[in-house]
Formats: structure tokens, C-alpha cells, sequence
């Protein structure tokens, strides 16, 4: 039974980078990360930084929200968003922890 439950939970740790790995791989779901490392900003204040419309970002947003990197919170008629580090920190250790020529790095 055990072996069965681990199995599971892998599937699930694999689905998971999956999406995370999927939202890191556009370039504006990067900056959006980056921005947001810099404190929690809101939808409007994240879209004035691109030349991009709202429901694009909001898009985004969305990408980064169900891979965990994001949190939202809602301030009166805002969503206010803020980084999620542990969720990508664990991530990057998780995938990355799988190769030797990594394990330096990873110290």
C-alpha cells in the first residue's frame, strides 16, 4: 500500500513542476515573477508595467496561479498578488535535486 500512496504522490509531484515549469517559460510570466519579488503589487499596477491589456495579464496571472508561484488576496475591490517563494524555491530544489551535476549548486 505504501508503494502505491508514493507512487501517487509522485504523480502529483510531477504534475505540479509540470505546471510550474510551464509557467515559467514565458518571458512575461518571468517578469511578472520579478516584479512581484519586489513586494506585492496589484492587477493594475503589474498591468501598467507592460504593454499588454488587462485580461492578457490577468491571463498570466492565472498560469502563475494554479503552479502555486503566486498568492492572491483581495483588498476591497483590488486582488492584490505577492510571490510565492516557498513554492518556487521547493520547485527548482525538487527538479533540479535530481541531477548530480546540480547537487553543488543546490548547497
Amino acid at each position: 500500500m505504501a508503494t502505491a500512496l508514493t507512487m501517487i504522490e509522485q504523480g502529483r509531484n510531477e504534475r505540479h513542476l509540470t505546471k510550474v515549469f510551464k509557467a515559467l517559460s514565458d518571458s512575461t510570466r518571468q517578469q511578472i515573477l520579478q516584479l512581484l519579488e519586489e513586494r506585492q503589487r496589484n492587477v493594475g499596477e503589474i498591468v501598467g508595467k507592460f504593454e499588454l491589456s488587462q485580461p492578457t495579464i490577468s491571463r498570466h496571472l492565472s498560469v502563475l496561479k494554479e503552479a502555486d508561484l503566486v498568492i492572491d488576496q483581495r483588498q476591497g475591490q483590488n486582488v492584490v498578488y505577492r510571490l510565492n517563494p516557498d513554492t518556487l524555491s521547493h520547485s527548482m530544489v525538487q527538479f533540479f535535486g535530481r541531477f548530480s551535476s546540480c547537487q553543488d549548486a543546490l548547497r
